[in-house]
């Protein structure tokens, strides 16, 4: 992968989500990345009000000209998903009362959008995955060559040497549709995997969170909205210092921005799919070779936070 690569081109996927925000402005301010499109999925709440909140982030960013695709509202097996309303309110926005987007998704379901846009740039397109995996699981299912269309996978989720924060050993994004994620990190796609190992040491101190509040900004002004109700529910948990938050998302938008922040290991990664306490967990195979049919994934293991956060908020500066 080249690092800095002005204009990688890009699909998001995501499930916004207040982590969702901060990385989605991160991302469309970033000189660095061409946002090419949302996909939106279930997750932090349903499916409706993931792509309700979509359209609201680029709407109050100015890139209202970006195409949202509306995807997939259950599991990869078509199961009820678990939403993550305690942590993101029942909106998915911190309940901020946000106004509603004055844009629309368009018509083309996620899946066929991306698969579309995959053959479009014809493997010059990264598919950054911020939510369950269950579109490009999908996707992949549709169309077995995209293995080969898309140059990278960046996936927000799974835990190596960190506890999980769904389980205690597994992370939301992948136990919340194992299938999925068993199908996307069995494909043979390039995949990194920016998990809990390195989102758990990004925090957004009180002093940083000011910096940002006080620009007066449009985007600064939505962030300092719904970000009181995810301080809050970390706080509630003890999940991260007095009055720091973590926005999870925001670092995998930020490897695929500058890779150097980042010190990876090459691991044979398995999903567990079916173990009692540990289904959703990324399983590391490397050591012994006990994985035989597991691929290589590059799994970020450290970050440079201080450096990382430094560029968050230069992003988020620019509006």
């Amino acid at each position: 992968m080249t690092n800095m690569n002005p204009s990688k081109s890009v699909i998001i996927d995501c499930d916004p989500g207040i982590d969702d925000a901060a990385a989605l402005f991160m991302a469309l301010a970033s000189d660095q990345l061409n946002v090419v499109a949302l996909t939106t999925v279930f997750g932090n709440v349903g499916l409706d009000q993931t792509t309700i909140n979509a359209l609201k982030i680029l709407e109050v960013s100015g890139n209202d000209g970006i195409p949202v695709y509306k995807g997939a509202g259950r599991t990869f097996d078509f199961k009820e998903p678990i939403d993550a309303r305690h942590i993101h309110g029942n909106d998915g926005l911190g309940d901020a009362s946000i106004p509603e987007p004055s844009i629309t998704h368009k018509a083309t379901h996620a899946v066929n959008a991306t698969i579309d846009i995959a053959k479009e740039y014809d493997g010059e397109i990264t598919y950054i995955a911020l939510g369950r995996l269950t579109n490009l699981a999908l996707a992949l299912s549709l169309d077995p060559n995209l293995i080969n269309l898309i140059s990278e996978v960046v996936v927000m989720g799974g835990a190596i040497h960190q506890p999980g924060n769904a389980t205690p050993v597994a992370s939301a994004n992948l136990s919340g549709d194992v299938m999925a994620a068993d199908v996307v990190y069995a494909s043979g796609l390039n995949i990194a995997q920016i998990g809990l190992d390195v989102c758990n040491k990004v925090e957004i101190s009180v002093l940083e969170q000011e910096q940002i509040w006080n620009l007066g900004s449009p985007v600064s002004d939505f962030l300092k909205k719904i970000t009181p109700f995810i301080q809050s529910a970390y706080g509630k948990i003890g999940n991260a210092k007095e009055g720091a938050v973590r926005y999870n998302d925001m670092p995998a938008v930020g490897y695929a921005i500058d890779d150097k922040l980042f010190t990876c290991e090459r691991l044979k990664i398995g999903i567990e799919t079916e173990g009692k306490y540990t289904k959703g967990q990324t399983v590391d195979g490397t050591r012994r070779n006990f994985i035989d049919d597991a691929n290589l994934v590059n799994v970020a293991l450290e970050v440079d936070d201080a450096n990382l956060k430094k560029l968050w908020l230069k992003t988020i500066s620019s509006y």
